[in-house]
């Protein structure tokens, strides 16, 4: 079997090129690019007699180029300018010597802090018809993010602590560990070490910036967020919670798309105002009916539909149960039983007691919240009353009160018209249009469009 000539004084016929020595994929090309974009503007270079200054972008790709694999020490750093193609590469074929890569080093510690972070972060980023009926739903499309890349911001805020101190460790480490090799080795000799990595812990603070640089004063200490997707959210599935993204989709009788969305809030109730503008800019025209279930019940979503002059049908419950009394007493007097007073702002029970307004009742939500006013009768006459036990169960001189919020007459409008024979009817359609569209999407298509914004025009699911 023929070997390959092998001479190791083998001459060149032709002068090599330094781009023939890294190849166009390696990642020092992505990290040499990203610093010739990167303002550099503040960065000084220790004054040296006889000759010209290094560019400092060279510097810099040298410097950071060696921290982001795990060399510290100016002299090692020196050593792979020698013997390392990519060094060499990177630096031009220049060889600045251990004492020239320190004092850069010590001259600009703020700067290439900061750069090195913001070279970490950008590397990690390179990787119709005609309107009738409409039908609206959500669903949730799994996120491309592990459940171990979640904490809370809490967590995150503690962790980017730790790790800009461990920065700060290693950089020390580095200043420490050359002042100990000029004690080992003298001022003006060459020595080698094994240094430790920098990679991980400067790649982390800039991934946790990132993170916290997406929540502001508002957010709760509790809510989770993952280091690798920022948008997704933890969300309730049919399968259980996972990190997840909350697809909208409206479709019409033809189940033609003609609005779809992403978003990051679990629930539904705040996506119909959003939905029925994406139609109206979609399409140019508002749909006459729109179906939706019971996740976008809210009163602002009924006074929209009643506002917009669109014929809505938004359950409080599920179809099987519209219009049955699912109370937890069925045997005690519901909110029908009491009557409203409008002019007076009252309610009147079935034993002909009034009820006056007392007090503002405020529940917030995670993606919003609701007020209603409480309606009480005077202090003790539920005691005495002889339909108490008919009435509530509380035994206390507070009785039996009542709440109404702002939407009650849209509410008692919707839930009259839903239990009608023809709102009966037009909501079944629900399940048949927009269900069976979501249903019919593929998860190569839902993974190929999640990402991407939703086309200005309907097209067939």
């Amino acid at each position: 079997m023929p070997f390959l000539p092998y001479d190791q004084n083998q001459s060149f016929l032709f002068p090599p090129h330094l781009n023939d020595w890294v190849t166009d994929d390696h990642p020092a090309r992505v990290f040499s690019d990203l610093i010739d974009k990167l303002r550099i503007a503040g960065f000084k270079n220790a004054a040296i007699e006889g000759r010209p200054r290094y560019d400092t972008r060279m510097m810099l790709k040298v410097l950071l180029w060696a921290y982001a694999n795990g060399i510290r020490a100016s002299r090692k750093i020196e050593d792979r300018l020698h013997s390392d193609v990519v060094f060499m590469w990177l630096s031009g074929r220049q060889t600045p010597d251990f004492h020239t890569v320190c004092d850069f080093r010590q001259c600009n510690e703020v700067a290439i802090d900061r750069l090195f972070a913001e070279v970490i972060v950008l590397a990690k980023a390179l990787g119709m018809p005609r309107l009738g009926l409409l039908a609206l739903d959500g669903t949730k499309v799994r996120a491309s993010a592990g459940v171990g890349s979640f904490k809370t911001v809490k967590g995150w805020r503690k962790a980017l602590v730790e790790a800009r101190q461990k920065v700060a460790e290693i950089l020390a480490e580095a200043e420490a560990q050359d002042r100990a090799d000029d004690a080992k080795y003298g001022c003006d000799k060459r020595g080698d070490e094994l240094p430790e990595e920098l990679r991980d812990a400067g790649a982390r603070v800039a991934r946790i910036e990132e993170v916290l640089a997406t929540v502001d004063e508002n957010t709760k200490e509790s809510l989770k967020i993952s280091s690798t997707d920022l948008d997704a959210r933890f969300m309730h599935t049919q399968s259980g919670s996972m990190p997840a993204f909350n697809g909208q989709v409206v479709v019409t009788e033809d189940q033609f798309i003609v609005h779809a969305d992403v978003t990051t809030e679990p629930i539904d109730r705040n996506q119909l105002a959003p939905a029925l503008e994406g139609v109206e800019r979609n399409t140019g025209a508002k749909p006459d009916q729109v179906v939706a279930d019971a996740g976008y019940k809210s009163g602002p979503n009924l006074r929209l539909l009643e506002e917009a002059k669109v014929d809505g049908y938004l359950p409080e419950t599920e179809e099987r149960n519209i219009g049955k009394d699912k109370r937890n007493y069925p045997d005690s007097y519901g909110k029908t039983a009491f009557r409203y007073d409008q002019e007076h702002d009252c309610y009147i029970c079935p034993a002909g007691q009034v009820l006056k307004p007392c007090t503002r009742k405020r529940v917030k939500t995670k993606c919003g919240g609701s007020e209603a006013t409480v309606y009480k009768p005077p202090r003790g006459v539920c005691l005495v009353c002889p339909q108490r036990d008919q009435c509530t169960k509380v035994r206390t001189k507070a009785g039996r009160t009542i709440t109404r919020d702002d939407y009650e007459e849209e509410r008692l409008r919707m839930r009259a018209k839903l239990v009608t024979k023809e709102g009966r009817a037009i909501y079944a359609k629900r399940k048949c249009l927009v269900e069976p569209t979501i249903g019919q999407l593929s998860p190569g298509y839902v993974e190929e469009t999640a990402g991407r914004s939703p086309p200005t025009y309907p097209g067939p699911h």
